[in-house]
């Protein structure tokens, strides 16, 4: 428990001022993108964090970022060795920053729109006028949201109130507090929320998959480094911290990134490269 507890306070310490004259110790930086609180970022990666240090031999150093734009940033600036990263994010890393494809999740993204379980909505027409929590506007959750309303003639720019929160964590809050009419949430946030939040909500709609989290490497990290991270994400899913780092993340596994995948995120990056 104190482990974890100090785990916590470094990062999110690290957070918000880790300055780029840290990477360039002799550790590896491995930067996890801000889609959960700094708290459940550390309590989730951890075991991950600490798989990739023995399999690599060296010191791994976990950092996230306080909000997407500056873990984007950061990404460019080269403060991270490794990165655990939203698709998007990677596709703008590989092709501006020169990072190297190293895996994706089994896990793809599916979003589900929810609202408390006796609210008058039962489909996306019914969201004209009201309000909907997402997380941030360069996620690939509001972009992928933003179509699936398009479809019914709205979007989150024209006929919807937009509430962006802090992490998509926060989306389930505001649901349930009221500050929203619906949320917007991962479902591999989803399923990891408290039951007892799950039964207050009811979902009404889910968005076609999309593909998930993407691992790269930095141009730094040499191609036999490269090799060896891999091999151990690939090969996590069979150790038993694997398996427990994967039934609570809901990431399914790690595998290959083929030129595919790559070019079905393509269309999702332009959100990026017009806002940096």
């Amino acid at each position: 428990m104190m482990r974890v507890l100090v785990g916590v306070i470094a990062f999110a310490l690290q957070c918000g001022w880790l300055s780029a004259a840290f990477a360039q110790g002799k550790e590896l930086v491995f930067g996890v993108y801000p889609y959960l609180t700094p708290t459940q970022i550390v309590e989730q990666y951890l075991p991950l964090k600490e798989h990739i240090a023995r399999s690599l031999g060296q010191p791994v150093t976990m950092l996230s970022a306080p909000d997407f734009a500056t873990f984007i940033e950061r990404t460019r600036k080269g403060e991270y060795d490794i990165v655990f990263t939203a698709p998007h994010m990677g596709r703008l890393a590989e092709k501006r920053d020169g990072y190297k494809r190293v895996a994706q999740t089994g896990y793809q993204i599916v979003v589900a729109l929810v609202c408390l379980r006796d609210a008058p909505i039962k489909a996306r027409e019914d969201l004209k006028g009201r309000s909907v929590a997402i997380g941030s506007r360069m996620s690939m959750t509001y972009q992928v949201v933003d179509q699936a309303l398009r479809q019914k003639g709205l979007s989150l720019e024209n006929g919807v109130r937009v509430i962006e929160t802090a992490s998509f964590s926060n989306v389930m809050q505001a649901t349930l507090r009221g500050e929203a009419d619906v949320g917007a949430v991962p479902t591999a946030v989803l399923d990891n929320a408290p039951a007892e939040q799950q039964g207050l909500v009811r979902e009404f709609f889910r968005t076609p998959p999309t593909p998930g989290g993407l691992v790269m490497a930095h141009p730094r990290l040499d191609m036999e480094k490269g090799e060896m991270l891999r091999s151990a994400l690939t090969s996590f899913k069979d150790q038993p911290e694997g398996r427990q780092f994967f039934a609570r993340s809901r990431l399914v596994d790690f595998r290959a990134i083929d030129d595919a995948t790559m070019r079905q995120i393509d269309p999702f990056v332009a959100v990026l490269t017009g806002a940096n």
